[in-house]
């Protein structure tokens, strides 16, 4: 492992976190990100998180099952204080990674991918939106250039599927 892995939380534009994650981490530090995740989920406010590993280069396979026990672990927690997670990924072998990880557990919340951090922001701002936290919203997408309105699910624009829509159980054509 590189010693230059290294994780940043960014809460600067709560309630959306933005996580940076870089290089490859070592175990301490991995353990430090889980363990930092878990404190904001324990805060018990509703938020979105941006997950930036487009820098990230590998996690190795006990990160991995670790990662697969914290969702585990915190699912209960997720599902009642994160409104989404947007993953702004350009590796091939990260988005890999990820899949593997949500094959073995899916999460909780809907998710979505992206290769640019503003589009990333851009769909964070709308999960807050459709939670009826506009004003943060509003400031999100200030902050990334995003036009105040951002199409929604009505207006017949994609969005990332539900819990619900992922499981099959949800809104869409003959539901």
């Amino acid at each position: 492992m590189h010693p230059g892995g290294t994780f940043c939380f960014d809460e600067s534009q709560w309630p959306l976190l933005v996580v940076t994650l870089t290089g490859e981490p070592s175990a301490l530090a991995f353990e430090n990100y889980l363990f930092r995740s878990t404190q904001y989920l324990q805060r018990q406010e509703r938020h979105v998180c941006v997950f930036d590993v487009s820098a990230l280069q590998i996690l190795s396979s006990e990160q991995r099952q670790r990662q697969v026990a914290w969702l585990k672990a915190n699912e209960a927690l997720m599902s009642r204080t994160l409104l989404g997670v947007s993953y702004v990924v350009t590796s091939p072998v990260v988005r890999l990674t990820l899949g593997v990880i949500f094959h073995c557990k899916p999460p909780p919340t809907p998710y979505a991918f992206h290769t640019h951090l503003d589009e990333a922001k851009t769909w964070a701002a709308q999960r807050l939106d459709e939670a009826g936290l506009r004003t943060s919203a509003a400031h999100v997408r200030s902050q990334c250039g995003t036009p105040p309105q951002v199409p929604s699910r009505e207006s017949g624009w994609w969005s990332a599927p539900s819990v619900s829509e992922r499981a099959g159980r949800g809104p869409g054509p003959g539901r």
